[in-house]
């Protein structure tokens, strides 16, 4: 059972490290971090700082694939304190102040805990968070220094700037504009003797530290405790099965999240190109995709005998139905039913791979790091220039078809929904495939080769 905290500015490292030597410690979460196998039920995982303003943020399905694997999320102080007020009544445990003001809509704008700070070395914040300023104010109002209105208005018009202007220097400015200067004068020497004097998002980090400590020595087995909320810690219910039922509520495990959990979960970093490399460049493909629409099939089923065949009368209709054993018609099925697989599930990996031979496993990697070399000795270029166009030239090649129709039902034979799937699947590969066949290099393996 292992502790891991996401911090920054909030609380930098060797604070945490002061006070929880074993804990795992990383920088600001970001989007796909919470997906790796790495966290294992029973794991705590304690949320404080994240990127989310000029690269992808932690997006809240992630918190609940962890929490639906048994993982315990502890969220405070920063973007922790924002996905935890979202996310409490689905199991993540929510801490200190600024949580709880997330949660009673003190403050609804993440601008409220964010912090201007580099991406390397030093991270530490260029500006004043506006919780931390409303901290002050509330001291401040308790000490007499502020009027209720005076602290109001002070906190309203620092709301208005942008906050990476939210610097010490600019709330001294504006509160004397205000003609609070004792406020300014006060404020001053609070910090002057104490860094942390109105640091609530350290405070809180601090705090959820140390419940994450308690919760990691918690004997196997045992639940968490209630969430400041006061509702019992527990993963999703729409992740209590494999698959939900057709009466079961609106499932939250989109394509977007199976699209997430292919990049990120699996420990092959590879595997979704080879699975990628199999659909486009393999002639039988198409067998293993009709086989692994069976086998999905009867394991939804919990192993009934009818598998594809019910699941397409239930879906599709009995008109339907009645393609299933027409090696002609069946390409009607695979064009209406074209399930995103799970990459991160070895069951399922392993059936769209059960034919990849070590050849395809070499190819692949020759053809990515060909791919690397190119891109580096051409920053200008990327694959997104490759078009939607030139990829369709190439899969009429590979799969020596000829017109869009053909084109549209070979892709769906292969388990890609549409053109656009395949010219993703098919642009890592593109520099290459081409450079293979510039080569005259014949590979057994190819569709229309």
């Amino acid at each position: 059972m292992a502790v891991h905290v996401f911090v920054g500015p909030s609380c930098p490292e060797p604070l945490v490290r002061q006070h929880h030597p074993d804990f795992v410690v990383h920088g600001p979460v970001r989007h796909g971090d919470l997906f790796p196998q790495g966290y294992s039920a029973g794991d705590v995982v304690v949320i404080v700082d994240g990127i989310y303003h000029h690269r992808l943020a932690l997006r809240h399905k992630e918190i609940l694939d962890a929490l639906a694997r048994g993982v315990t999320v502890v969220g405070a102080a920063s973007i922790g304190a924002l996905r935890a007020a979202e996310l409490d009544q689905f199991g993540m445990i929510g801490v200190g102040q600024v949580y709880n003001w997330y949660r009673d809509g003190v403050f609804d704008g993440d601008d409220a805990v964010s912090v201007a700070h580099s991406e390397t070395g030093s991270l530490a914040g260029l500006n004043v968070p506006l919780v931390n300023l409303h901290t002050a104010v509330l001291v401040a109002q308790e000490a007499g220094i502020l009027t209720q209105q005076a602290g109001r208005g002070l906190t309203e018009r620092m709301e208005r700037e942008y906050y990476p202007l939210r610097t010490q220097e600019r709330i001294l400015a504006v509160a004397r504009e205000r003609g609070e200067r004792a406020f300014a004068d006060w404020y001053t020497a609070c910090l002057a003797a104490d860094p942390a004097s109105f640091d609530q998002k350290r405070a809180d980090a601090l705090e959820a530290l140390a419940l994450a400590e308690r919760l990691g020595s918690r004997p196997p087995g045992t639940r968490p405790p209630a969430t400041a909320a006061g509702r019992p810690a527990q993963p999703p219910k729409a992740c209590a099965a494999p698959a939900p039922s057709a009466t079961s509520d609106r499932d939250w495990r989109t394509e977007y999240h199976r699209r997430w959990r292919n990049l990120f979960a699996p420990a092959d970093p590879t595997l979704r190109h080879r699975v990628a490399h199999q659909q486009i460049f393999a002639a039988y493909f198409p067998e293993v995709w009709w086989d692994f629409l069976h086998r999905r099939a009867e394991a939804a089923g919990a192993g009934s005998p009818g598998g594809l065949r019910d699941h397409v009368l239930r879906q599709l209709g009995p008109t339907a139905a009645r393609w299933h054993d027409d090696p002609v018609l069946r390409s009607r099925i695979t064009t209406l039913l074209c399930p995103l697989p799970d990459l991160a599930d070895s069951r399922e990996a392993d059936l769209l791979l059960r034919r990849e031979s070590a050849e395809d496993r070499a190819r692949v990697t020759d053809w990515l790091e060909r791919t690397r070399h190119h891109l580096d000795a051409h920053p200008e270029r990327s694959l997104a220039q490759i078009s939607d166009a030139t990829c369709a030239r190439l899969l009429r090649l590979i799969w020596n078809v000829r017109t869009e129709a053909e084109l549209s039902t070979e892709c769906t034979r292969r388990g890609l929904p549409s053109l656009r799937h395949a010219a993703v699947a098919l642009r890592p590969f593109a520099i290459g495939y081409l450079g293979s066949r510039t080569a005259q290099q014949p590979f057994g393996g190819e569709a229309g080769a």
